[in-house]
């Protein structure tokens, strides 16, 4: 793997949160490539939202370090949290986040209109966020990380309580940024959206790494043993529990 396509790579990540006894990441490490989505996946307390704001910037690891091999990469995050201003309208959150991106004018207004069409944001563009379902609302908040015209896109629950064709539209778009060179990280509880974008993937628990790598190859089992069905089956084998426990 050459260095021009590892746009992030974590190392021996560590971080213990204030009165905890136990790292929240222990060891952890990552690489982020040009045209790879990774799933990240792990029960609820195993570290994910941990590792995303680390590689988001908004915690520093307290053991390890995070490198970015290819300078001037741009990294977009799209939290689990609705992330914009629910009584402006879609186009005006667009246009503020847009703002503070210190672009040229009109630049940043072909970056909303290019965010409003790749997200279809087009009949809800003048409705107030707050009043649009949970599906626009999700792609109101993709649609604020492309503005930036992201190199890596960290994404955390980025379907949670959207209808079907809402997740297959999100699901679509995701994969397609990963097709176009995109590194994408792509923390869910769904392992079907997993399966469905992801062509590795990167399972936590307690902090640490279980399993890493490229998904097909992980699916066909340790050496001299059985193949795992599922994704599902994979990651019941390493954890011994369900997602959602």
């Amino acid at each position: 793997m050459s260095d021009d396509s590892v746009l992030v790579a974590a190392e021996q990540l560590v971080y213990r949160y204030a009165g905890q006894a136990e790292p929240a990441l222990n060891g952890v490490d990552l690489r982020l490539v040009r045209g790879q989505a990774v799933g990240l996946l792990g029960p609820n307390g195993s570290g994910k939202s941990t590792l995303i704001n680390l590689l988001a910037g908004l915690r520093t690891p307290q053991g390890g370090q995070i490198r970015h091999p290819s300078s001037g990469a741009t990294i977009a995050w799209v939290p689990q949290e609705y992330a914009f201003y629910p009584e402006l309208s879609c186009r005006e959150n667009l246009k503020f986040f847009a703002g503070m991106l210190d672009l040229p004018a009109p630049e940043a207004i072909r970056r909303v209109d290019a965010a409003i069409a790749t997200c279809m944001l087009e009949e809800f563009a003048e409705r107030r966020a707050s009043h649009c379902s949970g599906g626009v609302r999700r792609r109101l908040n993709l649609g604020i990380a492309l503005l930036q015209q992201p190199d890596v896109l960290l994404l955390d629950e980025p379907t949670v309580g959207v209808d079907p064709q809402s997740r297959a539209f999100l699901l679509d778009r995701v994969r397609g940024m990963a097709q176009a060179g995109t590194a994408v990280l792509y923390a869910t509880h769904y392992m079907e959206e997993v399966s469905a974008v992801c062509s590795h993937i990167l399972l936590l628990d307690h902090g640490r790494v279980l399993a890493s790598g490229d998904l097909a190859t992980l699916l066909r089992g340790p050496e001299g043993g059985a193949p795992f069905e599922h994704l599902e089956a994979l990651f019941m084998h390493h954890t011994h529990r369900r997602l959602r426990d």
